[in-house]
């Protein structure tokens, strides 16, 4: 396969400072494991302007043999719903497919670490959502679009993209990211980015990676089944739609509403 018949399109997210988290002061929606908002600094990658979509991943399941999404019939997404986001996929999936798109790619692609993810949905600016500080409906497919259920990715571009022009970062699908879930302030070094998991068929087997000596006391057994999820989807309100709202399921979770996009850094 060449890398143009799998067509990930890829946006640079810059190096810098940004805002994680969320002020009560300046959004009355905000929870409390959004708190205390900080700076955060991350080095510059690049991510896909859109969720990976269901042509996107027959092509892998197709060329690997991999397990179908759990909703796709006789191995095969609806008909006319080849460019909607594809669902029903657990993080050990979003990683295979990461992986073998990298060896397509040439590419160390995989899936973003919430911080990535929550500055390509924001900027730099700290705003509560991907357009702005003021909610708009009709900027992105949420609960109240009433859709029920995933639209083609980008029907709601360029009016709900982000900043570096990310689509689909409020509403359609909530996202799959790498870290485990974890109390701010943000620390990459506490644990929450120090397991990773070895893939093993269609399952995950967690292991603690080498951090150069560094303990990782919070990384432990309770949290290997925290996976953070970003993004908010199609059936949640205008809170889940904010670009710091933190959730988590199991990695072996497979719903819906739940998808995923890869990054990868230059």
């Amino acid at each position: 396969m060449m890398p143009n018949d799998l067509n990930l399109d890829f946006v640079l997210i810059p190096a810098g400072e940004f805002k994680i988290g969320s002020d009560p002061a300046a959004d009355r929606d905000a929870q409390i494991d959004e708190m205390p908002q900080h700076y955060l600094n991350i080095t510059d990658f690049y991510m896909m302007r859109q969720p990976v979509t269901n042509a996107q991943y027959a092509l892998f399941v197709a060329a690997t043999g991999h397990r179908p999404p759990l909703f796709w019939e006789n191995g095969q997404f609806a008909a006319g719903k080849d460019q909607h986001p594809v669902v029903g996929v657990s993080y050990a999936d979003a990683i295979a497919f990461c992986r073998w798109a990298g060896q397509v790619l040439g590419k160390p692609v995989r899936l973003p670490t919430e911080a990535e993810w929550e500055k390509a949905a924001r900027g730099s600016d700290g705003r509560i959502y991907p357009w702005g500080n003021r909610w708009e409906a009709g900027r992105c497919n949420n609960a109240e679009a009433k859709l029920g259920g995933p639209s083609t990715v980008g029907q709601f571009s360029p009016q709900g993209d982000s900043p570096y022009g990310v689509a689909d970062v409020a509403g359609n699908v909530q996202e799959w990211c790498s870290s485990l879930f974890n109390q701010y302030p943000y620390d990459p070094t506490d644990g929450r980015e120090a397991i990773v998991y070895e893939l093993n068929a269609d399952h995950l087997l967690p292991r603690q990676r080498d951090m150069g000596g560094t303990s990782n006391p919070q990384a432990d057994e309770a949290s290997w089944g925290k996976s953070c999820i970003r993004g908010g989807s199609w059936r949640e309100s205008k809170l889940q739609s904010r670009c710091a709202y933190r959730s988590w399921a199991a990695p072996m979770h497979r719903s819906d509403d739940t998808g995923f996009r890869c990054c990868y850094e230059p």
